[in-house]
């Protein structure tokens, strides 16, 4: 049974996909009159499932699932098909009695009403508050680029040309591969991250869990760069600023782990990074300057792991779940990747690349996935950054977007279900509303800081961390998960470490709902983020803790005691010591970003022993000054210089697993690459190199 055509409601949502789902269901339940007008459900997915396409998702389970979905699994990744028919088990009869499906032509604001107009100006409903639901238009070439693909799967031995990065591309490059292809790619941006891995002698984790610990990212501590963004190049900075000492540790840690023998990233800096990215201290601003679409691959050693397992193997090449490692690709000789500027074409399929002239077998197009937007007349045209959160703008009060924020890590379900609750409580809550009306001007302003102060390319500012994102509206919403809730639940360790998916913000709040605590808590318990709890402390304090023991050593210095002190003395010492202990400054920033050339502060356990080496300095400068001696102790020993280049040293001869982009753990699996996982094909062998 459809919803009447012309009927007038009190919302009507345009679209139905991911990112209109949680909406309806929270409609449902709070007995609101709406309806849905859509041409198809969730439409790429039903392409996709009709065209028989099938691959494994770019984000993992955690990320990609609503809140109420399970999050016990075995595999770590939805496939496209699995995911569909989970979509579509959300469409039960209660929901689809609901939608109108009829293809939209625009949308007209009469007076206080939104009338959605079908063909031949047919008035297809109306209502008073409208949910803008389209999200994302995906590459148009993608099922013909698919078709190119498929045609080319046998013989093996050919040369394809691939313009354009994305995780879309990467998919093209990963089938090419296994079918024994070459593919060379030219792109302006390169920014690749794996998506999951093994820290350090843990379970596999993944990576848009610990991005990059998102709550503790307004504590300004010095932004872990090697384990988590050792793929980013930062560029452009003045000599001696943060961000010019974080470029030079990033190029450090990429000699170490190998990457800077694959590929050199400092050539894909943008302009807008170059300009601007000087102006900018990385250890305030969620995202890095320059980062532009991140591309998701699975690592070959964590990819190994499930393909060498005959309880997935078949399955997965079955459901073309394949190896799309392009760091490891590029290792062996089968990707190589230019920029644009390198890449000139000559005539038909001939190219000079690099002042190498070659003819491909082929070139493939991809494009950017880009916003779908209706026209709304009476309505400003969207803009993102007009919007909060991307969702809404007090100047048209009863119009909301949802689908129009794009993750870094692929977060559909996270962002979606967060972007959905904000919706609902402005519809549903007319106190919240007032306060969101009488706060959007100072919230605006702190997200206009936000965006630009990323220095992210202008047309990127729409992408999002999928975990701030939430945050952001968790805390307007009222559902963060305070310290002191954590507490009560036996929930400590998970408040400081775990992510910040709808899961937890259902765990406290307005939108709270009974089992969530235990499932959150299972879930950060799967995923192994618990481990990390004392590399926060050090976060947070290792280097605070260094910078106030050399402050108590210059006091010693300079002859001053805690006896010989007057007590304003005593008490600007205990101020300014505290005060150095607890809060980053400078100095702890650039101590912090140095030690990351040792160890990954982040995953790594040798800042447990850092921890307590710190906290053993600042505790002997204290009591130096205390007792008025030093104990005959040297003065570069109480300013901890011996541990930091200890361990400076054991970091250049045994630096640990990178996050991302540590190519020593992938170069054992180049036989495993071409003797087992491209044994089938005829095409590039191991001489490929």
């Amino acid at each position: 049974m459809a919803a009447g055509i012309g009927a007038e409601f009190e919302v009507c949502i345009v679209g139905l996909g991911v990112s209109s789902v949680p909406l309806i269901k929270e409609l449902e339940q709070s007995g609101v009159g709406y309806c849905v007008v859509t041409s198809t459900a969730f439409g790429i997915w039903k392409k996709l499932h009709d065209a028989g396409e099938n691959f494994d998702l770019v984000t993992t389970i955690e990320s990609t699932n609503y809140s109420w979905w399970s999050y016990d699994y075995d595999f770590p990744f939805y496939t496209a098909k699995d995911y569909y028919a989970k979509l579509q088990a959300e469409l039960d009869d209660a929901i689809l009695s609901k939608v109108i499906f009829k293809d939209i032509v625009y949308i007209r604001q009469d007076g206080d009403m939104f009338q959605i107009m079908g063909k031949d100006d047919e008035l297809l409903a109306s209502s008073s508050k409208l949910v803008h639901s389209i999200g994302f238009s995906p590459d148009q070439n993608i099922f013909s680029t698919l078709a190119k693909i498929s045609s080319a799967e046998t013989g093996g031995s050919k040369h394809f040309l691939v313009s354009g990065l994305s995780d879309t591309t990467n998919m093209y490059i990963s089938r090419l591969v296994h079918a024994g292809h070459r593919v060379t790619v030219m792109c302006e941006h390169f920014h690749v991250l794996d998506k999951i891995g093994t820290i350090h002698g843990n379970a596999g984790g993944p990576f848009d869990q610990y991005e990059p610990m998102q709550h503790w990212s307004g504590s300004s501590a010095a932004p872990n760069i090697t384990g988590i963004l050792v793929p980013l190049p930062i560029g452009g900075a003045k000599v001696g600023s943060p961000s010019w000492v974080i470029g030079k540790v990033q190029s450090y840690v990429a000699s170490l782990v190998g990457l800077s023998e694959v590929i050199d990233l400092r050539k894909f800096d943008s302009v807008s990074q170059v300009k601007a990215q000087s102006l900018v201290n990385p250890t305030q601003i969620e995202v890095p300057g320059g980062l532009g679409y991140l591309v998701k691959q699975w690592p070959a050693d964590e990819y190994a792991k499930y393909y060498n397992d005959p309880k997935y193997r078949e399955w997965m090449l079955k459901e073309h779940i394949l190896l799309n490692d392009i760091y490891f690709f590029i290792q062996q000789g089968l990707v190589k990747v230019h920029k644009r500027c390198e890449v000139v074409h000559l005539a038909g399929k001939r190219y000079s690349v690099a002042g190498e002239e070659l003819e491909f077998d082929d070139v493939l197009g991809c494009s950017e996935a880009s916003h779908k937007l209706l026209e709304i007349r009476g309505c400003k045209p969207y803009a993102y950054l007009d919007y909060l959160h991307g969702v809404w703008n007090r100047s048209y009060p009863n119009l909301f977007y949802l689908g129009t924020t794009r993750p870094y890590t692929g977060a559909f379900g996270c962002v979606s279900e967060m972007n959905a609750l904000f919706v609902h409580r402005m519809i549903t809550d007319r106190s919240f509303c007032t306060e969101m009306t009488k706060q959007f001007p100072s919230l605006m302003h702190g997200q206009r800081i936000l965006n630009y102060s990323s220095v992210s390319e202008p047309d990127k500012l729409h992408v999002q961390w999928a975990g701030m994102h939430c945050l952001r509206i968790a805390r307007a919403l009222g559902c963060d998960l305070s310290y002191g809730e954590a507490k009560k639940r036996g929930l400590v360790l998970e408040w400081m470490t775990g992510p910040i998916t709808p899961l937890r913000c259902r765990i406290t709040g307005p939108y709270a709902v009974p089992d969530a605590a235990e499932r959150y808590k299972r879930s950060c318990q799967k995923i192994h983020t618990n481990f990390m709890a004392i590399n926060m402390i050090y976060r947070i304090y290792g280097d605070c803790l260094v910078v106030a023991s050399w402050f108590m050593a210059a006091v010693l210095c300079y002859g001053y005691t805690w006896d010989l002190m007057t007590d304003l003395e005593k008490a600007l010492f205990i101020v300014v010591s505290w005060r150095l202990a607890t809060r980053q400054c400078l100095l702890s920033q650039l101590h912090g970003l140095v030690m990351m050339c040792a160890f990954d502060n982040l995953y790594h356990k040798r800042a447990w022993f850092m921890l307590f080496f710190n906290a053993c300095q600042f505790l002997l400068n204290f009591v130096c000054v205390l007792k008025g001696t030093d104990f005959g102790i040297p003065i570069v020993v109480r300013l901890g210089v011996p541990v930091d280049v200890f361990f400076l040293i054991l970091g250049y001869f045994c630096f640990p697993r990178a996050f991302f982009g540590d190519m020593r753990v992938r170069r054992p699996y180049a036989d495993w690459l071409f003797k087992i996982y491209l044994a089938h094909t005829t095409g590039p062998s191991v001489n490929a190199k």
